[in-house]
């Protein structure tokens, strides 16, 4: 677990190679190696090396080794960066422990800071799969060895090394170690390994050979220009006979000869026997060197285990000062299929925890990476970005009810990691390329909405209608069944919009659960988050709550914003206790005093849940992002990293129905509260009624906010002393605040009622007055800047309107603003699920004579209105779910009422029908385009 994320590792990371291809590359130079007539198989062995990389792997296995291991002496030299000298001595098995040896302190590194990797699903692997433990082999072993590396590549947390190894004469290092005494060797100086003075000094005085013409060639053998490449992809040439097998080098200087007999035989060339002579006279030089390495390096005590896999392979297990090795060695078994080896690496890999490095990776892929955040949309934002969203064209996707993840697929392995970074494997996948998926995840199953990275390139700054395009073509069958092809459609209307909604379910899978819709701009970069919205079936919050009130992160909230029912609260008290309960009591029992064994249940506990246990106590954990934008010229960088936080409790979330203020459920998989921004805007939506209804043919939600945005676009534009006429419910109350006084004219009792309770809650309230009248008859004292008349206007008979101004209009200064139903603009009846809006008078007289036989009063009378050119038609409106329902109105042209204004010193300063909505459908478009807004002033410039 890192404390940061990525970490200081990340950018000196390279692009993953598979481990097939990896292995193919490594049995292909082998074979070339051996083909080479200098070489001797006899003498030499290849050993392929997988160790564990410490900065990405802190595994502590002291408590393993000392069940039964053994204790040796190590002597190293590094000749150069590619040659190793090894001595291995006083190895004794069973290894005695000192009592009076103190316990070596760990110091955790920056990668590692909180505990040690748990190793139980290893040590779990190891005992299933070992043929037998050789530790016990290992007792008085010694042995004298020169290592070559010839090629390194880094796979995951694993270096691997393909060395040629040689087994040196060992005799006169067993002479000296039988003189010498034990304590003797073991406290001399220590020298560094690049510093080879000494060493080459004792060499030259003991041979008349020059040691400098022998190192000379192995470093001709070994220099940068053939050996020096992390990856040998980059360089194909890196091995050839040419280059490697120039000289004799290699194996004529350090052939292990220990019997004469074992080379010398009858009937041998003279040639051969001039050879054999050479080569003597340089083990000599070998086996007087050991003994320089004896004399001038001090050996490291090391504890090692040992097993013998059924594959042939070799684990070893090693600790010396404060580390821990971890090596899987094949020495002489190359020859094992490579399949085989790699499902032993797999299996090892998932085995420990590699989620440091997959975090590095997914940085080293993606710099700067944050995980996106659909915003939840208001009515507002909705307007503002409709026609955007049309003319870019749009995708919408069901929203699975389920956890957001990240899919990264390296080679042919599938990782998932969690918007807290929680790493874990998921499987092995037929497809061999990089890829990052973000997706929903819900029962084992990965349901993608999004591709952000794929084959070399990193996708985030390409539209998403590109992103859908590259991810469309990829075949979902090579995932194992782990990844679910999401239906993700195109949409350039709002119809296709309202198509998707009504039947979204049938084209998911139905045991998936859906709990709203995504709606993404077709032309949005990744990092566009204000492009992505958010909308559900229920409007809910997840707020932290401290047993007394709820917190949006560390804002808190109004009980009287959650509102809840005392039974609902007192059930989610109830929830509390329990779980406050059981961070602090239960669980306790099975924690052991071992502070190793602590560490290794701290981490079983993270794999369930953002929880560690540290001295008998629980503490939650979670990352938080940091931002640093640095100012260059000429861009910007944002620089994003996330750090580390261990709180002292972990938290008790709750998910909260904001739509009916009801308590939903503990969010056990949270370790955060949302924020109060995303809380505000969640409330706005639960207020504004913002759900998937909005967008069914039925629902008017979008088309009334859309008229009130009209209304706000108007009043925003003036201050001052405000008349509304016809106010209504109150319904505008929020749009007055520019106003210092505000009077309300409305005739209808119940109305008022509703409308008082609501300026009771407002912020205006002591600005507003109300006067119960009709307009025509109110009394007026005051002067007034601005006078309203929103949609009442259609109430009202052309000889209404002309008394209305008769009446008032010595009180207005200023601006009259009118917004109605214009008849002039009329094209065609309207009859669809949402709206009704059509004429009660067909000009034929025929149908009149028949009206006049309705019993409704509103038929005669409007009938006698219509009759004597008071309007010019009658107009029967239902809008469904609103408070217009079966209302009778006037059809009044725009013409005759500019007419009559102006007959009252009204002169027009606007006139303009209103801009169309995207996100209408066909019959609210009609009915919206017949509204009209005209703009009088009495006042002369």
């Amino acid at each position: 677990m890192n404390s940061f994320i990525p970490s200081i590792n990340y950018s000196s990371l390279e692009k993953q190679n598979s481990l097939f291809d990896i292995l193919e590359y490594i049995y292909e130079q082998i074979n070339i190696i051996k083909s080479n007539s200098f070489f001797n198989d006899k003498i030499c062995s290849f050993e392929l090396e997988f160790r564990l990389r410490r900065k990405y792997v802190n595994i502590d296995l002291k408590d393993f080794l000392n069940d039964n291991s053994c204790q040796y002496s190590e002597f190293s030299y590094n000749e150069n960066s590619k040659t190793r000298y090894r001595i291995i001595c006083n190895s004794t098995y069973p290894c005695t422990e000192n009592e009076n040896e103190n316990e070596t302190t760990i110091t955790p590194t920056p990668q590692n800071e909180f505990q040690f990797m748990d190793i139980s699903k290893f040590l779990n692997y190891l005992e299933i799969n070992k043929d037998q433990e050789i530790t016990e082999t290992l007792n008085n072993h010694m042995e004298y060895t020169k290592k070559i590396t010839m090629m390194t590549f880094y796979y995951f947390i694993f270096k691997i090394n393909l060395s040629i190894e040689v087994l040196l004469d060992s005799s006169q290092i067993k002479r000296y170690l039988k003189i010498e005494d034990k304590s003797k060797i073991e406290s001399k100086s220590i020298i560094k390994s690049g510093n080879s003075k000494n060493i080459k000094i004792e060499i030259l005085n003991q041979s008349n050979y020059k040691y400098e013409n022998i190192t000379n060639k192995n470093d001709n053998n070994n220099n940068d220009s053939i050996f020096n490449k992390e990856s040998v992809f980059n360089n194909d040439s890196i091995i050839n006979k040419d280059s490697v097998f120039n000289n004799d080098s290699i194996i004529n200087n350090d052939s292990n000869l220990k019997t004469e007999s074992k080379y010398i035989e009858k009937n041998k060339s003279e040639k051969e026997i001039t050879e054999y002579a050479i080569y003597k006279e340089m083990n000599d030089i070998d086996a007087k060197f050991s003994l320089s390495i004896l004399k001038y390096i001090t050996p490291i005590a090391k504890k090692r285990r040992s097993f013998m896999m059924k594959n042939g392979a070799r684990i070893d297990m090693t600790v010396f000062d404060d580390k821990n090795q971890l090596e899987i060695e094949f020495m002489n078994n190359t020859y094992l299929e490579k399949d085989n080896i790699m499902n032993m690496i797999h299996s090892i890999m998932v085995s420990l925890d590699c989620s440091n490095f997959i975090l590095d990776y997914l940085f080293f892929l993606m710099p700067n990476y944050e995980f996106q955040k659909p915003i939840t949309p208001s009515l507002d934002i909705l307007y503002k970005e409709a026609k955007n969203l049309i003319n870019d064209t749009f995708y919408v996707a069901a929203k699975t009810d389920g956890f957001r993840r990240l899919i990264i697929i390296i080679n042919n392995l599938m990782f998932s990691i969690s918007e807290n970074f929680r790493v874990e494997y998921i499987c092995q996948t037929k497809a061999d390329f990089h890829m990052v998926l973000y997706c929903e995840y819900l029962d084992g199953k990965f349901i993608p909405f999004d591709l952000i990275y794929y084959n070399d390139e990193d996708l985030r700054h390409k539209s998403y209608s590109d992103r859908i395009n590259i991810m469309n073509a990829i075949n979902f069958e090579e995932f194992n069944n782990k990844i679910i092809k999401k239906n993700i459609t195109k949409c350039s209307s709002f119809s296709e919009l309202q198509n998707f909604i009504i039947s979204f379910n049938k084209f998911d899978n139905p045991s998936i659960p859906n709990d709203g819709i995504i709606i993404t701009n077709g032309q949005s970069s990744y990092y566009d988050n204000i492009k992505v919205y958010k909308i559900k079936t229920r409007n809910t919050v997840d707020l932290r709550f401290n047993g007394r009130y709820f917190y949006a992160r560390d804002h808190l909230i109004k009980k009287s914003t959650v509102n809840l029912s005392f039974s609902e609260y007192k059930e989610v008290c109830l929830r509390y206790h329990q779980h406050k309960k059981f961070y602090s009591i239960k669980n306790m029992k099975d924690v052991p005093n071992n502070k190793d064994n602590n560490r290794n249940n701290n981490k079983n506990n993270n794999n369930k849940s953002n929880t560690e246990i540290i001295d008998n106590k629980f503490y939650c954990y979670y990352y938080r992002k940091q931002v640093e934008m640095i100012n260059d010229v000429p861009t910007k960088t944002r620089i994003v990293t996330y750090h580390l936080v261990r709180e002292k409790k972990v938290p008790f979330i709750v998910e909260i129905n904001l739509d009916n203020n009801s308590f939903v459920k503990e969010r056990k998989d949270k370790y955060t509260s949302n924020s109060i921004n995303t809380f505000n805007s969640i409330l706005i939506a639960s207020y504004q009624k913002v759900n998937l209804e909005i967008f069914t043919p039925s629902s008017t939600v979008l088309m009334r906010k859309y008229h009130n945005i009209i209304k706000q676009n108007i009043l925003h534009k003036y201050k001052g002393n405000l008349l509304d006429i016809g106010t209504g419910n109150g319904g505008d109350l929020h749009k007055w605040k520019n106003f210092r006084k505000i009077v309300c004219v409305e005739p209808d009792r119940e109305k008022i009622k509703v409308m008082k309770e609501r300026i009771s809650k407002s912020e205006i309230r002591n600005r507003i007055s109300i006067l119960q009248n009709i307009i025509q008859n109110v009394e007026l004292n005051d002067i007034y800047d601005v006078a309203t008349c929103f949609f009442a206007l259609n109430d009202f008979t052309y000889r209404d309107i002309d008394n209305m101004l008769k009446n008032i209009r010595r009180n207005i200064n200023g601006t009259f603003v009118i917004l109605f139903f214009d008849s002039k603009s009329f094209k065609e009846n309207i009859e669809s699920s949402s709206i009704l809006y059509k004429k009660c008078i067909i000009d034929d007289i025929t149908p009149i004579k028949n009206l006049l036989d309705k019993e409704s009063p509103i038929y005669l009378l409007g009938t006698l209105r219509y009759l004597h050119k008071e309007c010019d038609n009658i107009m029967l409106v239902n809008i469904h779910n609103s408070n217009v329902i079966n209302h009778y109105e006037n059809a009044i042209h725009s013409e005759k009422i500019i007419e009559i204004f102006k007959k009252h010193h009204f002169n027009i300063t606007n006139h303009y029908q209103i801009e169309q909505f995207s996100f209408l459908d066909s019959s609210q478009k009609l009915y919206s385009s017949y509204l009209r807004i005209i703009e009088f002033s009495n006042v002369t410039n």
